[in-house]
């Protein structure tokens, strides 16, 4: 499943993945942000339906996989600083 999933983004098709608790999700999700031209494809956007599982994806996607990442849901401040990409995080990159 992994695999294809990551053959399937690489050759530009979408890909819906439903599978349980556990079976691996996270993965192809990081790797195809990561082989993803940062200049062609400079935002993703992964929907998680548990807030638990968001703060998890968060913390993997930043630590484990270097992939800036931040959680938006009704927790969220409502601020227009917070809203401020620019004071969010480091978006640039080396080319």
């Amino acid at each position: 499943m992994q695999f294809r999933t990551v053959l399937t983004d690489f050759h530009g098709r979408d890909a819906l993945i439903a599978a349980g608790t556990g079976s691996g999700k996270t993965l192809p999700i990081a790797l195809c942000i990561l082989l993803d031209n940062p200049a062609e494809n400079f935002i993703t956007i992964t929907i998680s339906p548990l807030k638990r599982l968001q703060v998890t994806q968060e913390s993997d996607f930043n630590t484990r996989f270097g992939i800036p990442t931040v959680v938006i849901n009704d927790d969220t401040s409502g601020e227009n600083d917070w809203w401020n990409v620019s004071l969010l995080i480091d978006f640039s990159v080396d080319y």
